[in-house]
């Protein structure tokens, strides 16, 4: 009991503090946290005014709609190849483009149902008939469309293939290697080149796919989101894409193809 009458007066006294960012820091410095995210947590808590910038909120809104539906329409297509490939030219930015919708659309998604649920929360706090209720309800009912539009949307790359890639291709080189080690020399070279020349192009496609996604994010959809994401305010970082996790796979594979792969040929020729 004591505990919460402690916690409920400490409530009190931020949200008696208002707008006073400078107040708000003053008070959350005397406190004993342990870490950034309790600070940020009561000072959600003691917001008082279920929109930080009523006035810009609807054209914030509006931005972030059109800036998806450019992302939807443009943020996967015509990737930029070298005609340095030759013939593969074509496959190669097919596959490029293949791992640059999958990042995109997984974002479309995942901006329209965060919205959504982050407006829907922020209206069940309105007093009813106000004004931030109207527009909260109707950027909300904008969200639920959105949903449904990029929920039509097929994904093109499952989201554990890279991974999966990784383990499969370093357990087949591996069986593959020490398979025919002790019989054939020029077989286990042949068997190391070509997972070599794999894992390189794996990690090529999945880095250039992630490039693109993540420009071409950048270029629409980031700006528009945090305008939003500050008009509503208190409510944490807008959702990122997943370019970074597709990035660092990418530098796995690179990794695994010029120091992991021509290790295990290397031990089974030893073998």
């Amino acid at each position: 009991m004591a505990h919460r009458e402690e916690r409920d007066g400490l409530l009190e006294r931020l949200q008696l503090l208002d707008e006073d960012d400078e107040a708000i820091a003053a008070f959350l410095d005397e406190l004993d946290l342990r870490g950034p995210r309790e600070r940020e947590m009561l000072a959600d808590l003691a917001r008082r005014q279920p929109l930080a910038d009523p006035q810009g909120f609807p054209e914030a809104a509006r931005r972030l709609s059109l800036a998806l539906e450019a992302l939807g329409r443009h943020g996967y297509h015509s990737a930029a190849v070298s005609r340095k490939l030759g013939p593969l030219r074509t496959p190669a930015r097919f596959f490029v483009e293949l791992v640059a919708r999958y990042l995109v659309v997984s974002y479309l998604r995942r901006v329209a149902t965060d919205t959504r649920n982050l407006l829907w929360l922020r209206e069940t706090q309105t007093v009813p008939s106000s004004t931030e209720r109207e527009l909260l309800q109707t950027a909300r009912f904008d969200a639920d469309a959105l949903m449904v539009v990029f929920n039509r949307r097929q994904i093109g790359v499952p989201s554990f293939l890279f991974g999966g890639i990784v383990i499969s291709l370093g357990a087949t080189i591996g069986r593959a290697t020490s398979g025919v080690a002790t019989t054939d020399l020029r077989a286990a070279t042949i068997v190391g080149l070509v997972g070599l020349a794999i894992a390189l192009a794996v990690a090529w496609v999945a880095l250039r796919g992630a490039a693109m996604a993540s420009r071409r994010i950048r270029l629409s959809v980031r700006e528009p989101l945090l305008r939003l994401w500050a008009a509503v305010g208190a409510c944490g970082r807008p959702p990122r894409d997943q370019s970074r996790k597709a990035a660092i796979v990418a530098v796995t594979l690179t990794f695994a193809a010029w120091v992991i792969v021509p290790a295990i040929v290397g031990l089974a020729l030893l073998a």
